[in-house]
């Protein structure tokens, strides 16, 4: 007994209706290279009230590299419109980011492995970090699983990087992106603001670090900032580790030492604009599947 594909009519309607998307993005890829085809065939010769929502799917599938030259033209255009009047969102941030120095910035995509950079609104950025993950064919045929990283605008003099899949851990992070952009701060909690940690690198260095559930917790010598955790009212003599403080929040060490991505909002100063990037030359943006927000 065989079973039929769905009509894409149907589909790019419930697109349009945004209901369901996760099954509309399953029977999508489920049509195949002949669903792709019909996309396109919409794309160039409508019906004109579904051309919006095919050009949707097709990103959604991970299809972005199928578009013919028109569409492309027409996304970076509505790209450099939107760049600038771009503001932070309300969108929840990620767990995990870096920050560095805007002034030297440049160096976060030689220091991660990052290419084929290309603008980015705030909101295209937020959406591409929630499908950082694509497969698909490298250079001689083989498979190859690439990511994708969001350099932020600037705020209050900082950049951030999001984008977990190409951070190693905390501290190698840091050192490695310090020496390319003379300091680095590695930032991470979970999402039941349980475990945290952080790491404070320069110059190739990490200086200071921590994380909730390593022993010992902590690394280098309590940084002049920090409070120590003897004012801590819990505190007892031989309970702490020598060099620990009170300063375990992540996000608190975050908006002490550089930027905290959920204390942004319009009255932070903020310029230039952001990038989206991949760690693989040549592969460019079209196989990550999802729709990116503009």
């Amino acid at each position: 007994m065989s079973t039929q594909n769905p009509p894409l009519e149907p589909l790019l309607l419930q697109i349009a209706r945004q209901e369901a998307l996760w099954q509309v993005e399953k029977d999508l890829k489920s049509l195949g290279p002949e669903g792709v085809a019909r996309l396109l065939e919409i794309r160039r010769d409508g019906p004109g009230v579904l051309r919006r929502h095919a050009l949707h799917a097709l990103a959604m599938i991970g299809a972005g590299d199928e578009l013919g030259d028109r569409d492309r033209r027409a996304l970076e255009r509505l790209v450099r419109i939107k760049l600038p009047d771009d503001r932070p969102l309300d969108h929840h941030c990620p767990f995990m980011w870096l920050a560095v120095p805007a002034a030297t910035y440049e160096g976060v995509f030689e220091a991660l492995g990052l290419y084929d950079r290309i603008p980015a609104t705030m909101a295209m950025g937020m959406s591409a970090v929630q499908h950082d993950t694509a497969v698909t064919t490298g250079p001689h045929g083989e498979e190859l699983t690439v990511h994708r990283a969001f350099v932020t605008p600037e705020f209050a003099g900082w950049r951030m990087v999001f984008g977990g899949m190409v951070f190693k851990t905390a501290e190698e992070t840091a050192a490695r992106v310090s020496a390319y952009c003379g300091e680095a701060h590695f930032y991470f909690r979970d999402a039941y603001d349980d475990d945290h940690s952080w790491a404070i690198a320069e110059q190739g260095r990490v200086i200071r670090s921590y994380q909730t559930y390593r022993e010992l917790a902590w690394t280098g010598e309590p940084l002049p900032w920090e409070t120590p955790q003897t004012e801590d009212e819990y505190w007892e003599p031989g309970l702490y580790e020598p060099n620990a403080s009170c300063e375990t929040s992540a996000n608190c060490v975050a908006d002490k030492l550089s930027i905290d991505p959920e204390e942004i909002d319009e009255d932070t100063p903020m310029s230039g604009h952001g990038w989206l990037a991949v760690t693989a030359p040549g592969i460019g943006h079209g196989p990550f599947p999802g729709a990116l927000e503009i």
